[in-house]
């Protein structure tokens, strides 16, 4: 039964899809829309397992694979999330996760139709003897509207080097990477004796013919820099951005400034058509808000105050701001700057909203966990009727048939709970130590022992080699596909 009514609303949101395409906000997303948001959450994630309160049936094990560097370790994904992104269509997460775990710090690739995490994207810094955890910080993630994943890499130590990171997503699921190397060096990576620097704000624009990649470095190094990724495989500095590319607020003569406010540490960002920059900051004067950056990056055009800006979205006519502490989302016009909102973020779920995002007319905002709340949470809340219907069928497919149909042992009653930590059976290694390789080589090819990871009575294995995407319901190609009476299998079976 539940097949067949997944089925039918997928049918159907085939005409729902040609009306609504891929626009960000319409213009039925009016001052008044904004009062009746409520945030729930889409996925929540624990070290152990996914669940979603759009479909409270439905619960996978979050995602354990062993990776080549670590001797074999399987490991689980970690949680702390900090950088997010979505693919243009809203069918791809991308959770950059900061630490806990096992300390594979990466930006986990999650089918949100499916719940199936797909792959795991990210920088080895072994190599340089680190103890601990060898993997970068992934904490600035966008994508763009032809299928690139732009990452920004602070080393594991935090000192001397930012990387940027361009990978392609493919249809199975998987990342491809295309490009890796410096935003900036300062000397040998990890050189506590250098300088330290980390990485926040990573957004990717169209403004004009040509793609733009902006990156915010902070710490003792604060500089945005913007890259022209028309060829995502040769990025190149954009020299008619700041001085040369970059506009380094670090320097004392630094002129993107206003008489009343200078940029002490800049965090996430949005960046307008025209190239126009909305960058959150904290203050050396004190205080944090939001600085809009003339799109040439020679000056500040103005500066919104606002206690605890951590992040910006700048849809339609509003400016969406995420506190850092993980309150709300305030709603502010774009012109007056007045509130026009307040969107209640849950409590209990995480401690900051580190990211906004608005795909047709869906509001996805991705609040972190961090040391004493130990979870990654994306909530969803739907800003129109049709958005609604998006949600209604996500929901359904991830309700889909498999747990309470296709799996021996499981009842629909029991699905309907939260899981238990899983059952898993590790091999005899430590887990908190190793690393990880990029993203299309990072299963072991020679790995043969059978290990059997089981949640709530479902061999996830089998669970995952049956458990079927059904395309994009924001796709109107995929829908195709399907009315055809094709269906896309794009969750990757692991050889754990």
């Amino acid at each position: 039964m539940k097949r067949t009514l997944a089925v039918i609303l997928t049918l159907a949101l085939c005409a729902l899809t040609l009306s609504v395409g891929v626009s960000a906000l319409s213009s039925d997303v009016t001052a008044s829309a904004w009062e009746s948001v409520e945030l729930k959450a889409l996925f929540f994630q624990d070290m152990d397992y996914v669940t979603s309160e759009l479909a409270p049936e439905y619960a996978d094990v979050w995602w354990y694979e062993r990776v080549e560097e670590v001797d074999d370790t399987l490991l689980a994904c970690t949680i702390n999330m900090r950088g997010f992104a979505m693919s243009a269509d809203g069918r791809y997460a991308y959770m950059g996760t900061l630490n806990g775990g096992s300390g594979v710090r990466g930006v986990v690739v999650m089918d949100t139709h499916s719940g199936v995490v797909t792959d795991l994207y990210y920088r080895y810094d072994g190599e340089s003897g680190l103890s601990g955890s060898p993997f970068s910080y992934a904490k600035g993630i966008d994508t763009d509207d032809r299928g690139y994943v732009y990452v920004g890499f602070a080393f594991s130590k935090n000192y001397n080097v930012v990387n940027l990171g361009i990978a392609s997503q493919r249809e199975d699921g998987t990342l491809e990477e295309v490009y890796e190397g410096p935003v900036y060096e300062f000397g040998e990576p990890g050189d506590e004796g250098g300088i330290k620097v980390g990485v926040n704000g990573v957004e990717v624009a169209k403004v004009g013919d040509r793609y733009l990649c902006y990156v915010m470095t902070n710490y003792t190094y604060d500089a945005l820099y913007c890259f022209d990724v028309t060829d995502p495989a040769t990025p190149e500095l954009n020299e008619d951005f700041g001085d040369g590319g970059v506009i380094i607020f670090s320097e004392p003569d630094c002129a993107v400034k206003t008489a009343e406010k200078t940029l002490d540490e800049g965090q996430y960002m949005a960046v307008d058509e025209d190239g126009t920059v909305w960058l959150c900051a904290s203050f050396k004067e004190g205080g944090s808000g939001i600085m809009k950056i003339d799109p040439t990056g020679t000056a500040c055009a103005d500066v919104i105050e606002l206690s605890g800006a951590y992040c910006v979205a700048h849809e339609g006519a509003y400016l969406l701001v995420g506190a850092k502490d993980g309150a709300a989302v305030t709603v502010l016009d774009d012109s007056s700057y007045e509130t026009v909102s307040t969107v209640a973020v849950p409590e209990g779920y995480g401690d900051r909203v580190t990211r906004i995002i608005v795909i047709d007319d869906v509001l996805y905002v991705c609040n972190a966990g961090a040391d004493s709340m130990s979870y990654n949470t994306i909530f969803a809340a739907p800003l129109t009727a049709d958005a609604a219907a998006l949600l209604d069928a996500q929901a359904v497919e991830l309700n889909g048939s498999e747990i309470s149909d296709e799996t021996s042992g499981e009842s629909e009653s029991d699905s309907a709970t939260t899981p238990d930590t899983p059952d898993v059976t590790t091999p005899e290694s430590d887990a908190n130590t190793g690393a990880g390789t990029s993203a299309d080589t990072n299963t072991s090819e020679n790995d043969t022992e059978d290990t059997t990871t089981t949640i709530i009575g479902i061999d996830i294995d089998e669970k995952k080699k049956k458990k079927k995407g059904c395309g994009s319901v924001l796709s109107v190609s995929t829908v195709a596909l399907l009315v055809a009476g094709g269906a896309l299998s794009l969750a990757r079976t692991k050889d754990d």
